[in-house]
């Protein structure tokens, strides 16, 4: 069964349900990446935000967001990890870390933020492709809540499949 919703500015997805479960594929990209877990919970609802392809928030304040950008850039990851940072208004509680999924490089970090004056925990991962650079935030209004929806993030980012313009030759199988 395949459905068509619509989320945000740059986010067309479609739906699909296969044997592996629900996932979204971004319509222009071509990326797919698991139905969010959590929208199974009691709280969770989908919302529109025009800088995010797809997001979900909880009453409690917690997001799990995901965007695109499509501009080619040679800048280092880290770079670009640190300017969501700066977007987020986040100051690092850690060093970030380097990663690699799907053949992509990538940068992991946490951060302490405020938002409206209440103070936030994020976690962010930032992957750069040869045409597109994804980030995946997950926000919590402290650092408990933060560490109880981690491995859930964590789980729905690393599902994420690169589209035909981000496939990384040696990541294909």
């Amino acid at each position: 069964m395949l459905a068509v919703s619509h989320f945000g500015c740059a986010g067309t997805f479609l739906f699909a349900e296969d044997e592996d479960g629900p996932r979204y594929r971004h319509r222009e990209l071509g990326y797919e990446i698991d139905y969010p877990s959590v929208l199974s919970g009691t709280g969770w609802q989908i919302q529109q935000l025009d800088e995010s392809d797809l997001l979900v928030r909880h009453r409690d304040g917690s997001a799990w967001a995901v965007a695109s950008n499509c501009r080619a850039t040679v800048a280092r990851v880290e770079t670009l990890a640190a300017e969501l940072a700066r977007a987020t208004g986040g100051r690092a509680l850690e060093p970030g870390r380097p990663i690699v999924h799907a053949g992509l490089d990538g940068w992991s970090q946490r951060l302490e933020g405020s938002d409206n004056g209440h103070p936030i925990d994020i976690k962010t991962v930032t992957l750069r492709g040869p045409r597109c650079t994804y980030d995946w935030i997950l926000l919590a209004p402290d650092v408990e809540r933060l560490d109880a929806l981690e491995a859930d993030f964590d789980a729905w980012w690393q599902s994420f499949e690169p589209g035909p313009g981000d496939r990384v030759p040696e990541a294909e199988e």
